[in-house]
Parts: C-alpha cells; structure tokens; sequence
C-alpha cells in the first residue's frame, strides 16, 4: 500500500497556504510535517484525510482494494 501526493495545493480563506508538496509514503513510514502557525500543517493533514478538498492536485492511495455498496 503507498500514499501519494501529487503537486498538492491547500487554500484557507480563498488564500493560498502551500503548493507544489508531492510525497510517496510506502506502508509503514511515517510522514513528519513540521513549520510555524499558520503554514498549512492542518489543511495538508485535512486533505490527506479527505475532509478538504486539495486546491490542486492530487491524493491516492495505491494497492487499497474498493468495495462497492
């Protein structure tokens, strides 16, 4: 299983907070993400997990089989 960010853009308020952060995490390694108040940390966790929507970009996860209703 991999987690993959592609050219990822996160917005707060219509701004822009970062973009361009692209990571490949292979089952058991671990992501550290670190930077002052305000820097996006939040929102990069928020859109990994699905709860925001990326500005651009993308998020997936390789090797997950889908189960459909």
């Amino acid at each position: 299983m991999r987690l993959i960010a592609e050219n990822l853009g996160g917005e707060r308020g219509g701004d822009a907070v970062f973009s361009g952060i692209g990571f490949a995490l292979e089952q058991c390694q671990a992501l550290i993400v670190t930077g002052p108040n305000g820097s996006g940390k939040s929102t990069l966790l928020r859109i990994i997990a699905g709860l925001l929507p990326a500005a651009e970009g993308s998020v997936r996860i390789e090797g997950v089989m889908k189960v459909e209703d």
